[in-house]
């Protein structure tokens, strides 16, 4: 039983150990900064961009209600 608990307890250590790597390795984002306001746009126009290809291959129309937005 004992060992049972210790493995569970390991691999939700390991778990968030990988959460808090992940995390960590973001970079920071500012609403000032030109830099990250940038990147932001950038990320904004490749998820619009997946969401229109999404759409056309799935056959969904813009005056179809069931599009993304």
């Amino acid at each position: 039983m004992l060992q049972s608990a210790g493995l569970c307890a390991l691999a939700v250590a390991m778990t968030r150990s990988n959460y808090d790597v992940r995390a960590s390795l973001a970079p920071e984002t500012c609403p000032e900064c030109r830099h990250c306001r940038t990147r932001e746009e950038a990320d904004r126009r490749v998820q619009e961009e997946l969401a229109r290809e999404y759409a056309r291959r799935n056959g969904l129309d813009q005056d179809d209600e069931r599009h993304l937005d």
